[in-house]
């Protein structure tokens, strides 16, 4: 087996008719997937012995774990993995290179489906397992596909197709560091106005500490940033979803507030950081708060003394909104449409994304997209170790029922979107324009992209 890993440092009529046409789409697409395999006639892990399948990963806990966990699958199926692992922005771009040129060296990729779901399935990069999910000879009986959150398997369906399938729940989370807490007598905030007050208390307390750290790279803010905007009462979109919303008074708050604690309380350089710098200074102790990704929850516990001093939740909800709408959603595994091994990438679909396996990756602070497994003793007993661990499970389950992966304008053009969206926060970051003046020309721009 050969595997390569690299990293380099994501009428109203006729609307209401449309939506209700697209939710009776995918009521019927989930009834036909539900339906399953018949019968487990036919089926053998071993059918595809000795074939190889190209992937190509992003710089993930899953991806890491399921390299580490390679030779398991190749125990079981006879089939081999050559495994390339990039960073997100390098890995995206590898894909285009390769999916573009309809080349048949890659097999398997993970795909951020609410950020270029559409974009790639409008160009036909991704393949339809719907059909080998329903013919029970390259189906094991045992795999349900009912177990997987409704709602993620509806993030990978575009037009009545499959295009993969969930590999974790994952969504920003507000961490926070008990001792420096505890040190400057300041409380944990209880609504999300309360977070700039903390940060000026923790500031005069100990000027050495980053009160705050989060994303400030353009396409990396709207993840973090868009559960203040909704917090705040605000959107992505107007009231009525049909036009740019950032310019609307409760987004410009959840805007202004983002920014202030990253202009204010952040680290140097703040603009362009990413999770790997947030990362870092929360586990070395060089920042008291941020709101960061929760499948950044094992690389952040790996650092010393972070098991017994951090706190996690949910983002506080707005005090004068009374809003809590946290992002959730997961990452998708699917197979690409050129792919000349397309039963072999399916029989490793199957596998990576079994109970067994996303069981095991609980342990790696992997949050499962299998409802069993989240449900499971195994997740019970992970959690019961560190108080840390419960409200971390707590949270993301929370993010699991309620989390929404709808944070762009209404255009399919989402990395376009963030790009836009991320400039106006640092526009206002570096004192070019007010939040209002930088939203507004955002929803500009952002319109000409419908």
């Amino acid at each position: 087996m050969t595997m390569v890993q690299r990293a380099t440092a994501p009428g109203r009529s006729r609307k209401r008719a449309g939506r209700r046409g697209r939710i009776l789409a995918l009521a019927g697409v989930l009834a036909s997937l539900l339906a399953g395999p018949a019968a487990a006639e036919g089926f053998d892990w071993k059918r595809y012995d000795g074939q190889t399948i190209n992937l190509v990963l992003t710089n993930h806990p899953w991806s890491n774990a399921i390299r580490d966990m390679a030779q398991q699958f190749t125990d079981k199926t006879g089939i081999k993995l050559r495994i390339e692992i990039l960073n997100e922005d390098p890995q995206r771009a590898r894909l285009n290179t390769l999916l573009q040129a309809k080349s048949a060296d890659i097999d398997v990729y993970v795909s951020l489906k609410i950020r270029e779901g559409a974009v790639y399935n409008k160009a036909g990069w991704y393949a339809d397992i719907a059909p080998m999910l329903k013919d029970p000879a390259q189906t094991a009986p045992e795999f349900r596909i009912e177990d997987f959150g409704a709602g993620l398997i509806r993030n990978e369906t575009f037009g009545g197709r499959l295009t993969g399938l969930p590999i974790n729940v994952e969504g920003p989370l507000f961490y926070w560091h008990k001792d420096i807490f505890a040190k400057c007598n300041v409380a944990v905030p209880e609504y999300l106005e309360d977070i700039l007050d903390a940060a000026r208390k923790i500031k005069a307390c100990d000027p050495a500490i980053n009160a705050w750290a989060a994303r400030g790279v353009r396409n990396a803010v709207p993840y973090p940033m868009a559960a203040f905007v909704f917090n705040s009462g605000g959107g992505f979109k107007s009231v009525d979803g049909t036009k740019p919303g950032l310019c609307r008074p409760e987004s410009v708050a959840g805007l202004t507030l983002y920014t202030d604690l990253l202009k204010d309380y952040g680290p140097v350089g703040a603009t362009n950081h990413s999770f790997p710098q947030v990362v870092e200074l929360l586990g070395q102790g060089k920042v008291a708060m941020t709101h960061e990704s929760s499948n950044e929850f094992s690389n952040i516990m790996k650092y010393p003394g972070r098991e017994d001093d951090l706190g996690v939740k949910l983002l506080p909800k707005g005090r004068a909104s009374g809003v809590s709408q946290p992002i959730g959603f997961g990452w998708g595994l699917s197979i690409s449409e050129y792919s000349r091994r397309k039963g072999p990438s399916w029989t490793f679909l199957q596998w990576a994304t079994s109970p067994e396996v996303q069981a095991v990756l609980v342990d790696r602070g992997v949050a499962p997209s299998r409802n069993s497994v989240f449900a499971g003793e195994g997740m019970r007993a992970w959690a019961s170790q560190k108080p840390v661990r419960r409200e971390w499970v707590d949270a993301v389950s929370e993010i699991s029922r309620r989390g929404t992966g709808d944070y762009a304008s209404p255009t399919d053009r989402v990395p376009e979107t963030r790009e836009i969206i991320g400039r106006a926060a640092q526009e206002v970051v570096l004192g070019q324009k007010t939040p209002q003046q930088a939203a507004c020309d955002a929803d500009a721009a952002l319109l000409k992209l419908q």
